[in-house]
């Protein structure tokens, strides 16, 4: 017997045979294509867009494209208006400040919740607190945006309230994928000092600090409000 067969048939034995192959699904390469797009700015914030419109610019069948644009309405780059009125996602600077003035009561609602747990599950937060830094330290700003949303996600997640979860996904995707779609490109430092504050958040919830957590969730929504009502190109 060949020995190179031998080892190979040995390797398949230990790793148990035939595995899958991985592949690039259809629906990811549309959502990625799509994504650039709003980044780059070629679809405009605002802009409307169509199954049909997308599915013949891409080449791929209308089912792709419905999946793709509800995977990036989840990311908050599109927002459904009505059943055939889907659009780049667009706010206001009215808007925003609507968003807050109940997304500042949700959050810290949801540390309150958290910080009195007697063993919440913070593993998620903290690796997203670690994706956060690296972003940061690297100057990728559309990666830290969604790190950022992935953060505030998974406390959401460990708050176990589905009602304050599932209202405060109608709210914060969008607002926080704004940025991206507006460009807005903050430098490493103050990227770094925004990981930094989530850092901070998860030390006192795990401390069990109800009323401090409260506080500098309070201090980081204002914070975020001033940066994002004053982003350019808004109205």
């Amino acid at each position: 017997m060949n020995h190179s067969t031998s080892i190979h048939r040995d390797q398949s034995a230990k790793t148990g045979g035939l595995t899958s192959i991985p592949r690039t699904t259809l629906k990811a390469l549309a959502v990625q294509q799509i994504r650039e797009a709003i980044e780059r700015g070629e679809l405009q914030a605002g802009e409307k867009v169509t199954e049909l419109g997308l599915a013949r610019k891409l080449g791929v069948g209308q089912p792709t494209i419905r999946e793709a644009l509800l995977e990036l309405e989840f990311l908050g780059f599109i927002e459904r208006k009505g059943p055939r009125d889907t659009r780049v996602t667009l706010l206001t600077r009215d808007v925003i400040r609507d968003i807050y003035r109940v997304r500042t009561r949700l959050e810290t609602l949801a540390v309150e919740l958290i910080a009195g747990m007697s063993a919440p599950d913070l593993a998620p937060s903290w690796h997203e607190v670690l994706r956060m830094e690296q972003f940061a330290r690297e100057g990728m700003a559309p990666e830290f945006y969604q790190a950022d949303l992935a953060f505030h996600r998974s406390l959401w997640q460990a708050t176990q309230n589905e009602s304050l979860h599932a209202c405060l996904e109608q709210l914060v995707p969008k607002l926080m994928t704004f940025s991206i779609i507006q460009r807005v490109h903050p430098t490493s430092e103050k990227l770094l000092k925004i990981a930094m504050v989530h850092r901070r958040l998860l030390e006192l919830i795990s401390s069990g600090d109800i009323a401090n957590s409260i506080a500098l969730m309070k201090e980081s929504m204002q914070s975020a409000l001033t940066d994002d009502e004053h982003m350019p190109g808004i109205e």
